[in-house]
């Protein structure tokens, strides 16, 4: 075995061509997507009640694997979901300037709302109803519940949004609706050199500071600093 490994120098170095060769976005956005698979293979397997809500859809594509995760994961008999999309589809805002980052400028990830509605109602035609809500998050459903926009229970969330800002009223939203078995995926959960008091991570961390009856335990991790939890307990008494 030694020897063959020894004389295979030009196959594992060929690997790494390969390998290294796929850009990083790519595959972190592929692991996404698989992460996405897991999350709702868990919710539907354990039949968790309530909807799937994206912060920061882009092009649609992450909106769009939730669907097929959802649909190819589960049964006639797993709990029925609406889809929810959060975008201002005009890109990167600093709302604090404590997230000032210097791959994230303002502008970036701009999209179109029509096209992306378009794509989006072509693929899901009506097999499970959906809503998009355009505008940043602050400004659309700052300082409501999910609950008040029609959410009584969360599922599964995606916080897409990379700024700690907009994540943390994300996070507050969904505070009332999120239940033993919720899954919050974050993205770029590990930006800001890794720092828990900028970005993403530092969202969380406020949330769980102030909303002390929550438990999360991590789930997985994908792509280049994706990190998803899981709700272990939510307060309530036990069943």
């Amino acid at each position: 075995m030694f020897s063959i490994a020894k004389n295979s120098h030009w196959l594992q170095t060929l690997a790494a061509k390969m390998i290294t060769s796929v850009h990083p976005s790519i595959r972190h956005n592929v692991e996404k997507i698989e992460g996405l698979q897991k999350a709702f293979y868990l919710t539907n397997l354990e039949s968790i009640p309530g909807d799937y809500m994206e912060f920061g859809m882009f092009e649609g594509t992450s909106f769009i694997g939730a669907f097929e995760a959802n649909r190819k994961t589960g049964t006639s008999e797993s709990p029925k979901r609406k889809f929810w999309g959060y975008d201002s589809f005009e890109g990167f805002k600093y709302s604090d300037e404590k997230d000032r980052h210097p791959f994230f400028r303002e502008g970036d990830f701009k999209s179109s709302y029509d096209k992306v509605s378009k794509r989006i109602r072509k693929h899901f035609k009506d097999a499970a109803p959906w809503a998009i809500t355009k505008g940043y998050v602050e400004d659309t459903i700052g300082g409501k519940t999910a609950a008040e926009i029609g959410i009584p229970k969360v599922a599964v969330a995606l916080v897409d949004l990379d700024l700690g800002a907009p994540a943390r009223v994300c996070l507050e939203v969904m505070s009332g609706s999120l239940q033993r078995g919720s899954i919050i995926i974050f993205d770029d959960y590990f930006a800001y050199q890794g720092r828990l008091d900028r970005g993403v991570a530092k969202a969380f961390e406020d949330f769980k500071v102030d909303h002390p009856r929550f438990v999360f335990r991590r789930l997985f991790d994908y792509g280049m600093g994706g990190q998803a939890y899981i709700v272990a307990d939510d307060g309530t008494p036990e069943d």
